[in-house]
C-alpha cells in the first residue's frame, strides 16, 4: 500500500452493528439501551435532525422505527459479515478510488460506523454505512462503491461546513444550499465512477441514467430549469409552489446526484482529474462557473 494510504486515519467501528445483532436476538430494553448509545447510532440520528429539522423523533424512537423495518435472520447476519470481509479486502480499491477525487496531500480523520438501518451517510468528517441495505447483501461491490461516494463527502467536509438546513428562509439560501449539495453529491457520483465500469457494477439507477444519453440531458435539463426558477428571485422569501429541497434530491429524478455528476464528469473530461480536485477546494460557486464555460445545459 502507498505512503499516501498508510497516512490516512480511517477506522471501521462496528460497535453498532455488533448492537445491532444482540437486540435482534435478545429484544431487551438492556441491549436496545446499549444499541442507541454507541457513537454510530448517535451521529446516525443526527444526521436524521438534520436532514429533518422539523422532526420531533427521540433517539429512541427513531431506532425503534428503523429496527423495525430490517428483516432479520440467519442469513443477513452471514451476508453482513461477508460485506464487513469484503470491505476490508478491498481497502486499498476503496482508499485509492476516493482519494483521486480529493485535494492532493488530503488526509482522512474519519470514522466508518458499521450500521444498520436508516441510510448511509456523513454527518461531518465521519460516516455511517448501513450494512443491511439490500444492494450491499446482494452484490458486495456495491457497499464499495457508496463507501466512496460517503467519504468523498466525509472528504468534502473538511473544506467547509454542512450547510444549516432549518435556516433556509430565502430562495437565495435555498439556492446556494441546492448548489452546495450538488456540488457534494456531484463528486460523490463521480468518485466510484470509474470503478463501477471498470467492473460492471452499473446496476444503480444514477449511475444507468448517466449513461443513457437522453434521460441524462433530460435530467440537467429538468434540474437547471428548477434552478433557473430560484435564480430569477434570489431574495423573497421561499414560499408554497417554489423548488424546494425534496424537488432536487427525491426519486426517480434525483436531479442533483444526476446533474452533478454529468457537471463532475463533463468537468473531469474538458479539464483533467486536477480540476475537479481544486474544486472541492474551491467551493460549489467555482463548480457552477467552471461548468457552465463548457456547455449551456438549458440547450442540451
Amino acid at each position: 500500500m502507498s505512503g499516501r494510504h498508510n497516512q490516512q486515519t480511517i477506522l471501521l467501528n462496528r460497535r453498532t452493528i455488533d448492537a445491532c445483532a444482540r437486540f435482534k436476538e435478545s429484544h431487551s430494553d438492556v441491549d436496545f439501551k446499549r444499541l442507541v448509545s454507541t457513537p454510530g447510532a448517535k451521529i446516525t440520528y443526527a444526521h436524521h435532525v438534520w436532514a429533518s429539522p422539523s422532526s420531533v423523533v427521540s433517539i429512541e424512537g427513531f431506532w425503534s422505527d428503523e429496527l423495525r423495518r430490517i428483516e432479520w435472520d440467519s442469513r443477513t447476519v452471514d451476508s453482513i459479515e461477508r460485506v464487513v470481509t469484503y470491505l476490508k479486502s478491498h481497502r486499498g480499491q476503496w482508499m485509492e478510488a476516493t482519494l483521486r477525487y480529493l485535494p492532493r496531500g488530503h488526509l482522512f480523520d474519519t470514522t466508518i460506523y458499521l450500521i444498520c438501518g436508516y441510510d448511509s451517510i456523513v454527518q461531518g468528517e465521519d460516516v455511517a454505512l448501513n450494512l443491511a441495505f439490500r444492494k450491499y447483501l446482494e452484490d458486495p461491490r456495491e457497499a464499495v462503491y457508496y463507501l466512496i461516494h460517503e467519504l468523498s463527502h466525509a472528504g468534502y467536509f473538511r473544506y467547509r461546513q454542512m450547510p444549516d438546513l432549518g435556516r433556509i428562509k430565502t430562495t437565495h439560501g435555498l439556492l446556494n444550499t441546492v448548489k452546495l449539495l450538488t456540488h457534494l453529491e456531484g463528486m460523490g457520483v463521480a468518485s466510484p465512477f470509474s470503478e463501477r465500469v471498470k467492473e460492471g457494477g452499473l446496476a444503480d439507477d444514477d449511475y444507468k441514467v448517466l449513461l443513457n444519453d437522453v434521460k441524462r440531458k433530460a435530467r440537467v435539463r429538468e434540474y437547471f430549469e428548477l434552478i433557473s426558477r430560484l435564480e430569477n428571485e434570489p431574495n423573497r422569501l421561499v414560499r408554497l409552489g417554489d423548488p424546494q429541497l425534496d424537488d432536487f434530491s427525491a426519486k426517480p429524478g434525483r436531479l442533483w446526484y444526476v446533474a452533478g455528476g454529468h457537471m463532475a464528469l463533463t468537468i473531469e473530461e474538458a479539464c483533467g482529474i486536477r480540476a475537479l480536485q481544486d474544486l472541492v477546494k474551491s467551493g460549489p460557486k467555482k463548480f457552477f462557473v467552471a461548468y457552465g464555460r463548457l456547455e449551456d445545459p438549458l440547450s442540451l
